[in-house]
């Protein structure tokens, strides 16, 4: 079969092939631009989720490979540009057969503050490369915008470089309403699989809902309860909650043996920060085969039992901010339409879960806070 140039066919299709002259550039770590999703990196650093000395941690290679990718990062910065361009080199890439390549390896940016933010666009870049240069808001109209740049879900940013129209002014982004982040510990859905773009994974879209930091520690395929992880977890200071989904990593034998250690682990340094543990996203077999699916007739009535029982565990313990969020509660009653696979969220899926998940988070800590 004759290879198709849809750019020949359809212009809207070409990729942005542009230089770089008449353009200022910044790091993540130039003065007035506010980075967050990386809570252990400094200054000059490399954009990693985990803390950089890789020896100290007693953790698998497979986590530590996934530590890599830059799921949840965002860089906020305000402009009168009336140009910006993303120019990165990713590593560690992804080129999955279920999921975009702007999703696992691309760029996106917001306009606006808070939960007034409007997508503008993502990078586009050939199939083969992995050093891409892309125009991602491009206006006649010079006037003072905020922006936010959502980092690549699945790969690992190795270079990173933002591009402002040449004299463009830049100020520090809008403060966040709550400067404490909310932590996310769990499973390939919640690194990303399978968005389209970055923008769309449940925690970024969380984030603009609440004007809050998240940082996200989804871990695919490996997201299975460590102690070591908790131990990691723990050292983050002044977290405003801990949001745990890690059940499919775990199954249920071991989410029964991990998920109360790993809360008595947070909670020796984390006395009264809210922990929301949530079960599993339902799956299509839960839809077609309600009753027969051996997820639907053991997995699932597995999961519910230990998540209340530990929540019942910790409350007649006097531990009142423990929170269970039922998983079948996430996607909506049309469940099956919100996967791409029959496991892992589509858009539809993440824009349920965090429109389930947003405003628990906000109820809990509007009540704990005040």
């Amino acid at each position: 079969m004759a290879k198709l140039d849809i750019k020949k066919i359809d212009k809207a299709m070409a990729i942005d092939s542009k230089g770089i002259d008449g353009m200022d550039w910044y790091t993540a770590d130039s003065p007035a631009f506010g980075l967050s999703g990386f809570y252990w990196r400094r200054k000059g650093g490399i954009f990693r989720r985990l803390p950089d000395n890789e020896q100290s941690l007693s953790l698998s290679p497979r986590v530590q490979e996934l530590s890599w990718h830059t799921s949840g990062g965002m860089l906020r910065f305000k402009s009168d540009a009336t140009e910006v361009r993303v120019k990165a080199t990713v590593c560690h890439t992804s080129r999955l057969c279920h999921m975009t390549l702007v999703g696992s390896m691309g760029f996106d940016l917001y306009v606006g503050n808070g939960s007034m933010k409007v997508f503008a666009k993502s990078t586009r870049f050939e199939n083969e490369v992995d050093e891409y240069c892309c125009t991602l808001f491009q206006t006649t109209e010079k006037m003072m915008r905020e922006f936010t740049i959502h980092f690549p879900l699945y790969s690992g940013v190795k270079k990173f470089e933002v591009g402002l129209s040449a004299g463009s002014k830049v100020k520090e982004p809008t403060p966040w309403d709550d400067p404490r982040p909310v932590v996310v510990y769990g499973t390939s859905i919640t690194q990303g699989g399978c968005a389209s773009r970055p923008g769309m994974l449940h925690t970024n879209i969380m984030s603009r809902m609440l004007n809050r930091p998240f940082i996200n520690l989804g871990f695919s395929g490996n997201g299975r309860g460590e102690p070591e992880m908790a131990e990691i977890i723990a050292r983050i200071k002044y977290p405003a909650m801990f949001v745990l989904e890690y059940d499919d990593n775990a199954r249920p034998e071991r989410l029964e043996k991990t998920l109360e250690p790993f809360i008595r682990i947070l909670r020796k340094k984390h006395s009264n920060t809210p922990i929301l543990t949530i079960s599993t996203e339902p799956k299509s077999a839960e839809a077609y085969e309600p009753f027969s699916s051996d997820y639907a007739s053991k997995e699932r009535p597995e999961y519910t039992r230990i998540h209340t029982e530990n929540l019942k565990r910790f409350r007649s313990e006097g531990d009142n901010n423990i929170y269970f969020l039922d998983g079948m509660r996430l996607y909506g009653q049309d469940f099956a339409e919100c996967t791409v696979d029959g496991a892992h969220a589509t858009d539809l899926g993440f824009y349920r879960m965090a429109h389930t998940t947003g405003p628990i988070i906000d109820s809990i800590l509007s009540k704990w806070w005040f």
